[in-house]
Order: C-alpha cells, then structure tokens, then sequence
C-alpha cells in the first residue's frame, strides 16, 4: 500500500480505524501488523526549542545574534498484551524488527498528509509481564513535518508561489531552467538571495539547481564550480508569496515540499 522512494512518500490516506494517535513508522502500522499491540497516547508532536546565540552587553541583556530550531523527540506510549510468554515474545520480536531501521519517515493516524522524518533511538516497557505498557522514543535531527512534494510548471522569466500552507520560509527541494536561448550567465533571484552562474548555458540545456544536495548540473553533468561565489543555495528561502525571478526566458519546474512545526 505504501511506495517508498528514498525519504519521499507515495501516501495513500488510510481510512480504516485505527487510533487516533497510531503510529505508522517506515511504512508499517504498528497497530495492523503487530497483535496485542495498541497506541494510547503521543507526546511532543506539536512542541519545539530554539538555541539562541547571543553576546552579552556590557550593561544589563544581551544581544540577539542568531538562532536555529533544535533537534527533537517524540514519545509514543502504547500496551502490548499477549496470553503466553511465546506471544509475548513474537510481539516485541516484530515490534522490535518494525522499529530497526533508522532515519524512516513517519507519520499518524490523525496526520496522514504530513509526516516526519528520524529514528527510533529508544524502546523501554514499564513491566516485564504479559500485558505491559511501553514506550518509544523517535528522536529527530529535522524537526520540521513534511508534505507531500508539490511542483510549480510554467515558462517565462517569473516562478510565482502561491501556497497558503507555505507559512515557513524554506529552501525548495529543486529547480529546473531551461532557456529557449543561449545565456552567457545566467541568474536567479528570490528576495535578497541570488544564485548566479560564471559558465554560459545553450538553448535547451535543462539547469537543475538541487538545494537538497546542494548542488548544480547542466545537461546532466554536475557543474557546482559554475556558481559564483555569491551564490545562496542553503539560503535560498521561499514562502507563500515569494517571486523567483530569472534572466533568461524558458520553462522552468520548481519541487518544493511543504515544512511545519
């Protein structure tokens, strides 16, 4: 039912019941394939903690140099029960097995259109009996949800983003240009951000500015040494309403996915 292609998810809405809160880790629903096993409840979903830089003033305060949202954890509580030690083992044999691989992406029941991305760093059971309860830990280096990849198509010289769930400002996953002309340096352009090319570009070369690599490659031949040194690709934001502008007219596919907290 569910088709993984590295870390992007092929998702089909599962509409039958399940727990509100049930846990689908790596694309296995904890709750379907393991008997006896149950989610009650979820724990730091929705929270969040920045790290702010700053440098102490020589009166009162400090001040403000930068920050960055930290790394995050996520605590799911669930029963297992079983009638025999044979059950109880097979159980938490399969639990054990479904939460094995790391960096899976992951979702819930009542969240099926967004999901994360981590590890299950922790698994512990209040008690070693049949019928127990447990926990576990998915730890997160990127605390942000994920939709589904979305693409902008078009030709001209303008990207406009119109995404009334792009509340975040965020890099896209990919940009594709390519000119109808030939362009000795092509240029690229979205609020104060800019990314410029030191190398010309032929008609019909398709440009692909990969900002989840961060790379470059023109006519499938990686060229990252073509960008100017002021060039912005880790920086590269865009939000509802932002405009990329280009400098040369052609078409041009612009990937992005959704990010919340």
């Amino acid at each position: 039912m569910y088709d993984f292609h590295d870390l992007n998810i092929n998702r089909k809405i599962e509409t039958e019941p399940l727990p509100a809160e049930a846990l689908n880790y790596g694309g296995h629903w904890l709750d379907r394939e393991i008997d006896g096993y149950m989610t009650l409840s979820t724990s730091g979903r929705n929270e969040f903690s920045r790290q702010i830089n700053s440098a102490d003033r020589v009166d009162d305060g400090a001040v403000y140099l930068s920050s960055r949202i930290e790394s995050k954890k996520i605590t799911v509580t669930f029963q297992l029960l079983a009638s025999t030690i044979e059950q109880y083992n097979e159980r938490l044999r399969k639990l054990k097995q479904l939460l094995f691989k790391p960096n899976q992406p992951f979702y819930f029941a009542d969240l099926q259109q967004y999901h994360f991305v981590g590890t299950a760093s922790a698994l512990t059971l209040d008690s070693e009996t049949l019928n127990t309860t447990g926990k576990i830990e998915l730890s997160l280096t990127d605390p942000y949800l994920h939709g589904n990849v979305k693409t902008i198509t078009g030709s001209g010289t303008q990207i406009n983003v119109n995404d009334n769930e792009l509340i975040y400002p965020q890099t896209p996953d990919k940009l594709t240009i390519t000119p109808t002309k030939a362009v000795a340096n092509l240029a690229v352009a979205c609020n104060d951000k800019n990314i410029s090319l030191s190398v010309g570009v032929d008609a019909g070369q398709a440009v692909v500015i990969d900002f989840a690599s961060l790379n470059l490659s023109i006519n499938a031949v990686d060229n990252l040494m073509g960008l100017t040194l002021d060039s912005n690709l880790s920086d590269f934001y865009i939000s509802n309403g932002s405009v990329i502008s280009i400098n040369a007219t052609g078409s041009y596919k612009l990937d992005y996915e959704v990010k919340q907290l």
